[in-house]
């Protein structure tokens, strides 16, 4: 027996699908769908969705480190990298590092660590990254005991990332 999909995953499908087919949303029924197609239906749609980030397969561990120029084994890409795929259903990779942030960019106007920085450094020039925190796409300042925005240092890509810490597999 085929598992369909529920009603909560067929929802963007028929959102998706309906214009592109002139059909009704409400005439493509959740039921119809097997729940292993959904995403290959939005990807076909131009509908895919994003995919959280996951591990590195160790079969695509040398191609990851040859995307990235680094000198590591297959062990280390596994160990420090993270796969997702975009919205369009490209394959991206992303190795941590010193500086590097796999995760979702802060892009929050706020920032509690540089706040807690300038009230013990008034008048910094800068924040350090270790304050500040390291997913932040913005450098910060004091002025006085006041964090303030020095200026933006990473784009957001459209899933929420940092675009330059994703690279882009062949």
């Amino acid at each position: 027996m085929v598992a369909r999909a529920p009603a909560a995953a067929a929802a963007p499908l028929r959102r998706c699908l309906a214009p592109a087919f002139l059909v009704p949303a409400f005439l493509v029924p959740a039921f119809l769908v097997p729940a292993f197609l959904v995403p290959a239906f939005l990807a076909l749609a131009g509908c895919a969705r994003a995919a959280p980030p996951g591990p590195i397969p160790l079969s695509l561990a040398p191609e990851v480190a040859r995307v990235f120029h680094a000198r590591m084994t297959p062990a280390e890409v596994v160990r420090n990298g993270v796969l997702r795929r975009d919205r369009h259903g490209r394959m991206l990779a992303c190795l941590t590092g010193a500086n590097l942030n796999c995760g979702k960019a802060n892009t929050a106007r706020h920032n509690t660590g540089a706040s807690a920085w300038c009230r013990t450094h008034p008048n910094a020039t800068f924040v350090p990254l270790f304050a500040s925190g390291h997913d932040s796409i913005f450098a910060w300042a004091c002025r006085g005991r006041r964090p303030v925005i020095a200026g933006q240092v990473q784009h957001v890509d459209p899933d929420g990332y940092v675009a330059g810490a994703w690279r882009p597999l062949p």
